[in-house]
């Protein structure tokens, strides 16, 4: 039997893929598990490495792999002829056209509307709302099937708090501040130096403050210089390996132990963060982790845009001014960039945009170190409104089940407890 699955950059590889991964290996641990890389505009180039190290995965193939077996002459071999797709990220039509290729059914996760869904044998949803979003795409009701958020079930600290605090020196009566500079280069290179900048002003004001940060696997922090982006008033950044770890010595003298690859054990130790946008604002709402999200469009020219957007800025002369309108543009039509605020339709946790200043994300964050009690409404408003877990084992039950054979229809109504669990119906503590 084999499960062959599709993702594409750092979010989706981290939260929606691993997941999937365990699950579908505690299911059928005698099954292989290929991953494709599919082509993305937001990839690092750093996904396969990440993937092909992955627990679980038997083999992992990079967008140039994916290429030579999508367009193979004869059909692909080396596959077996038992076993399913399933779209984890990317364009949905890589995985319609693997499993065309490769003659097993397409199965997509998806959380929100899309063209594509009424072309997969069977689609997973996270709400009712996304699944009402299919059908009015021509989704056929009995192949859309609501599992909850597979964000959840990625957020698996590796280590209890304790042994966190150990590593990286931190005193447990003091307030913790994490810095989540995202996982892309550009987001290192431009957030890393303003969100320590935001750091050192409130360092100064409040020298009981403790500072960590989490640095992806995606991109090493030996490519990256550290300097401060004049566009954004950053402040000098030294990054330096530190026996198992890292650490980041500013240009005000404030250092910042960090780890790489190990967010959950930072977002668990921690009272509040720093980040940008993406798909770590959903984690930290897992954990109960209260935030101040920053979204900088000083340099709104660098920010990864899909499809054909992507090119606009490789434009001679006005390509740069056209794709800074367009992101512009973006951001007024969003009403809300972080990931448990756009769930919840409100303002949960603090967006700070446009044009900015560290000076603007510090002054946010003193108001909640300065405010407990907020802190505390805000971690339970977080939990509350991202569910209950449990979506990968739905997940990889299905596929299982798909793989088996036509015994077990493509379509089939969930039972009961998977119905309830998967739309919440689980209280708090209560065992599935």
């Amino acid at each position: 039997m084999e499960f062959v699955l599709t993702a594409n950059s750092p979010g989706e590889v981290s939260t929606w893929l691993a997941p999937v991964v365990r699950a579908l290996r505690e299911k059928a641990p005698g099954a292989r598990i290929s991953v494709f890389l599919v082509p993305c505009a937001f990839a690092t180039g750093a996904e396969k490495a990440v993937v092909a190290a992955m627990p679980g995965v038997d083999r992992a193939f990079g967008p140039g792999e994916y290429w030579r077996h999508a367009l193979a002459v004869p059909a692909v071999r080396g596959f077996e002829r038992e076993g399913a797709v399933l779209f984890l990220g990317g364009d949905p039509v890589h995985a319609l056209w693997l499993g065309r290729r490769l003659g097993l059914p397409a199965l997509a996760y998806m959380e929100r509307g899309s063209r594509w869904g009424r072309h997969f044998a069977e689609v997973f949803v996270p709400n009712e709302g996304a699944r009402e979003k299919l059908l009015r795409r021509g989704a056929d009701p009995q192949r859309v099937r609501v599992v909850g958020d597979l964000m959840l079930d990625a957020v698996r600290p590796s280590r209890s708090p304790e042994a966190v605090r150990a590593e990286l020196g931190l005193d447990p009566s003091r307030p913790v501040v994490a810095v989540f500079p995202g996982s892309r280069r550009f987001e290192l290179e431009q957030a890393m130096p303003f969100l320590l900048r935001a750091a050192e002003i409130l360092w100064e004001g409040r020298r009981e403050l403790q500072f960590v940060m989490s640095l992806a696997p995606f991109v090493s922090p030996l490519d990256l210089d550290g300097k401060p982006v004049a566009a954004l008033g950053g402040t000098p950044v030294t990054l330096e390996p530190d026996g198992n770890r890292w650490r980041a010595v500013t240009g005000r003298g404030l250092v910042v132990p960090a780890l790489r690859g190990a967010p959950y054990d930072i977002m668990q130790v921690a009272d509040l963060a720093l980040t940008v946008p993406g798909s770590n604002t959903a984690e930290m709402a897992a954990m109960g982790l209260p935030m101040v999200v920053a979204l900088p469009l000083n340099l709104a020219e660098s920010i990864p845009l899909p499809g054909l957007a992507q090119y606009v800025e490789r434009v001679p002369v006005v390509g740069k001014r056209w794709k800074r309108a367009i992101v512009h543009r973006l951001s007024e039509r969003t009403p809300l960039v972080a990931l448990p605020n756009r769930k919840a339709g409100r303002a949960i946790v603090p967006e700070v945009r446009g044009i900015l200043r560290p000076e603007d994300v510090a002054l946010e964050a003193e108001r909640l170190l300065a405010d407990a009690k907020a802190r505390s409404a805000m971690a339970a408003a977080l939990r509350e409104v991202m569910g209950p877990p449990g979506a990968a084992r739905r997940i990889a039950e299905r596929l299982y089940q798909v793989a088996a054979g036509p015994s077990e229809a493509i379509g089939r109504k969930g039972d009961d407890q998977d119905e309830r669990e998967a739309q919440g119906g689980l209280q708090p503590g209560e065992v599935p």
